[in-house]
């Protein structure tokens, strides 16, 4: 990891990241911190006795694993574990061992826990992302700067990055109103960076069961609540941002798995990500363009929304006779071809198939997975097809199921795609091969999605506030 060797017997990546956070903050602070009363310990010992009382309800022999229950406390101690060992393997990135030393004693202090504690998480998002940080110097009180500026590679555009969570107080107001988080997100705006800003704020609230436009939906009242502060006069001299709104209630939820936990992204004067804004593809595909710094951010959220449980990636239990990328199968029309691709639908199991046919061409057709294919696809979403190919979840919308033909054809030469377009090739034969394979992915995802028929628009964009009209 970074520059350090571990070496150990760790029957899982979590066995592994137990090991880690101890040799991190120090089996002697444990040991220290168990001393005082249960209700004045560290948030962080309040957790790992909960994760030791649940190793030993299990019983296992030396060697032996089983899966249990992710409680809120399982997850909020192994979380912890896995941001910090994001950090230490990027550790290129927190630049001096003062910063992590810093980091490291911020942390064990009670009161400065839950900031720090957020600060990490988002800084590990980032790095998971494929972002490079550069720290701000906490010991400098002349100005209000963000906490890091957050530098992507690929395009060299930096952002100054503002993380934000509520206190404990406002996580005991009535939910509906969220207490002070249109506040957190003016302060954060009011930091001074030369740069595009990404706004990370956490809601630190209780999680129920997620019912869209219900009581308790934190992700409808936290945008219109955002949209309504813009509308206000004295939001208008504030910068825009691009801001990404949390909640991961682990530590509410200690003894139960957490019904429901995640992030939802808004544009703060930028008309890109209004959330609930309904675009076609290719809007859709242009935005992305616009923002590529932001969607590999998203995309990464999502895909890391679970923690690692193996170190290589293998996953044992899934059906041996479920479809397969690479493999040949005959259709219901009796056609044969290769299976390239293949994403899941919707909830109910879906699934949309790319395949290169015998006989020359492409086609898509749609399969149902039986119940026990769609539980074990719903644990492994991303290799359940036997390829890296699809975030976890169903697909949400046609950018997905865009995303993932592309990933197949990119390489596919401008000849064969002419031939794909039949009789309209000639009327494509100037185009350059990535415009017409733009053309030809947008026609095959239409195609789908006129075969899955009109879809409902969701509840939570229906009741979503409008964004407020302002002044050109």
């Amino acid at each position: 990891m970074g520059h350090r060797l571990f070496q150990g017997v760790w029957p899982t990546f979590h066995d592994f990241l137990y090991s880690y956070i101890l040799d991190v903050l120090g089996r002697d602070w444990f040991e220290a911190q168990a001393q005082p009363e249960h209700n004045e310990r560290h948030p962080v010992i309040q957790w790992h006795e909960r994760f030791l009382l649940a190793s030993k309800v299990a019983n296992l022999a030396p060697g032996e694993t089983r899966q249990t229950r992710m409680t809120g406390a399982i997850s909020a101690f192994l979380t912890l574990a896995y941001d910090l060992y994001t950090l230490e393997h990027n550790n290129d990135q927190t630049r001096t061992p003062q910063l992590r030393k810093s980091l490291i004693g911020r942390l064990k202090c009670q009161d400065q826990f839950n900031g720090v504690r957020y600060e990490i998480r988002v800084a590990a998002m980032l790095l998971r992302a494929g972002f490079e940080l550069e720290w701000e110097d906490e010991t400098n009180r002349r100005t209000k700067h963000v906490e890091y500026t957050a530098t992507y590679p690929r395009t060299g555009k930096a952002f100054g990055v503002e993380c934000k969570i509520r206190n404990q107080d406002a996580a005991k107001q009535a939910n509906q109103h969220l207490g002070k988080f249109a506040g957190l997100v003016s302060d954060a705006l009011k930091k001074e960076t030369p740069h595009d800003r990404l706004i990370f704020v956490d809601l630190n609230t209780q999680a129920y069961p997620y019912v869209p436009g219900g009581p308790h939906d934190w992700r409808t009242i936290s945008v219109n609540t955002l949209r309504k502060f813009e509308a206000q006069p004295k939001a208008a001299l504030l910068p825009p941002a691009v801001v990404f709104i949390t909640n991961y209630p682990d530590h509410h939820h200690l003894d139960t798995q957490v019904p429901d936990a995640g992030a939802v992204v808004e544009g703060f004067k930028i008309d890109d990500y209004r959330t609930g804004e309904l675009l076609t593809l290719q809007q859709k595909i242009e935005m992305r363009v616009r923002n590529p710094e932001v969607e590999a951010l998203v995309a990464s959220i999502h895909e890391h929304i679970d923690l690692p449980s193996t170190f290589e990636g293998e996953i044992p239990g899934l059906p041996s006779n479920r479809l397969l990328i690479g493999h040949r199968y005959q259709m219901d029309d009796g056609v044969v071809g290769i299976l390239e691709d293949a994403c899941v639908m919707d909830d109910n199991g879906m699934v949309a198939l790319a395949i290169e046919r015998d006989e020359g061409g492409r086609a898509i057709y749609t399969n149902q997975l039986t119940p026990e294919e769609f539980a074990a696809w719903k644990r492994y979403p991303e290799t359940f097809f036997g390829q890296i190919r699809q975030k976890p979840g169903p697909m949400s919308d046609p950018m997905e199921l865009y995303d993932s033909l592309k990933a197949i054809h990119v390489s596919t030469p401008k000849e064969k795609l002419l031939q794909f377009m039949g009789d309209h090739r000639e009327h494509f034969a100037a185009f350059t091969q990535p415009d017409l394979l733009d053309v030809y992915l947008q026609g095959m995802v239409n195609s789908v999605m006129e075969r899955a028929g009109p879809q409902d628009v969701p509840v939570h964009i229906r009741r979503m506030k409008p964004p407020p009209k302002r002044a050109v």
